[in-house]
């Protein structure tokens, strides 16, 4: 009867451990592309929660359902809009030899 005990927990064992190694690698690969895609479409979402119609009409256009729960709010799209682009600023040079 322990020997029946025994080989039924580790085949439980086993099996447990080969779904969690199948379910965490999907996970995080949803998990980072569901990321990726909320920042490509950061910038569309700045534009949909732009509009005030679009918002007033959100039960209406899935889109604007989705910009909301995403960011909340036009601020919040729109600065992880801005976060996608690199922006290099220009090299500054002062001149010592001429007053400002």
């Amino acid at each position: 009867m322990n020997s029946l005990n025994l080989n039924v927990f580790n085949f439980m064992k086993k099996v447990l451990i080969t779904l969690a190694l199948i379910i965490m690698p999907l996970w995080l690969i949803y998990d980072w592309f569901q990321n990726d895609m909320v920042s490509a479409d950061a910038c569309l979402c700045t534009e949909i929660l732009s509009n005030d119609q679009f918002i007033k009409n959100k039960n209406k256009m899935p889109s604007v359902s989705q910009c909301l729960k995403y960011f909340d709010s036009f601020d919040k799209a729109h600065e992880s809009c801005i976060e996608n682009f690199d922006f290099k600023h220009p090299e500054i040079k002062i001149d010592s030899l001429k007053s400002i």
